[in-house]
């Protein structure tokens, strides 16, 4: 049996609530940092483990927080979500620790995450980088500079999470005489980096569910930027019934996409 939960649409006041998301989420951030900086070998997110600890910590202070400044609209998060209720309304997205290899290597790229999805489009995203504490969010002042593209093409992969398709399209890319250099990040913070300009795009061909990307995804609109997926080259869509994404492709803005959207296409049509 699949349990609908339906509640009246409700548009939440971003602006006003964000000193208090920033509040949240430099709590969780907190949180994980303390479990970070302590002695652990633990390589594995088992019960009572240090990433476990500071998953489920950082989740509890989310969703408590959540609660409190937004008590009738629902939260969802990766540690709560259940596959047997389909979410079709307006509710909250977190995800409380991305990048768990990141945090079990030590090297610094896991981040926390929280957005808002409206009519199956993710409106609100907030991204904080625990180990300097440094934000992102859909609501950033951006400056309204020309947007440029760069030679070499820089392309944004995992860190953690190479595929044999990653390396397929870099050769693609090299058959056709494109020009790359390749930018190497964990978790969101792939989608965090085409917002500092440090990339131009974020091909991904691995499994990654809803909760992984809803936050970046409105933080790179608000930065100019977009992300479509690989399957039917249209902007992506949450509150699925398959939580998983698509393949997709993240551009940091509007003139990249143009420049280069129809090569990917090939790309991909080459691989059917």
């Amino acid at each position: 049996m699949i349990l609908i939960i339906k509640k009246k649409l409700k548009m939440l006041d971003f602006n006003k609530l964000l000193p208090d998301l920033i509040d949240i989420s430099s709590k969780a951030s907190s949180s994980i940092m303390d479990i970070y900086n302590s002695d652990f070998s633990h390589k594995n997110k088992d019960d009572g483990s240090p990433l476990t600890l500071a998953d489920e910590s950082s989740n509890n202070i989310i969703i408590e927080g959540l609660k409190r400044i937004t008590p009738e609209t629902q939260a969802v998060s990766e540690e709560t979500f259940k596959n047997n209720i389909s979410y079709e309304d307006s509710y909250w997205l977190i995800d409380p620790l991305d990048g768990t290899k990141e945090f079990i290597n030590r090297n610094g790229d896991f981040s926390v995450n929280i957005s808002f999805i409206y009519e199956h489009r993710s409106i609100f995203g907030l991204v904080q980088r625990p180990t300097d504490m440094k934000i992102w969010t859909s609501l950033d002042t951006v400056s309204q500079t020309k947007a440029e593209e760069t030679a070499p093409l820089r392309i944004v992969m995992s860190r953690s999470h190479k595929r044999e398709a990653d390396s397929m399209f870099l050769k693609f890319l090299q058959d056709s005489e494109i020009d790359y250099e390749l930018v190497e990040k964990g978790s969101s913070l792939k989608i965090c980096a085409l917002c500092d300009a440090e990339a131009d795009i974020y091909p991904r061909f691995g499994p990654t569910s809803e909760w992984d990307i809803a936050a970046a995804d409105a933080v790179l609109a608000r930065y100019g930027g977009s992300i479509f997926s690989l399957e039917d080259f249209e902007k992506l869509k949450y509150s699925k019934k398959n939580i998983l994404n698509p393949p997709f492709i993240a551009y940091r803005n509007e003139l990249i996409r143009r420049a280069y959207s129809q090569k990917v296409e090939d790309y991909v049509k080459k691989l059917l």
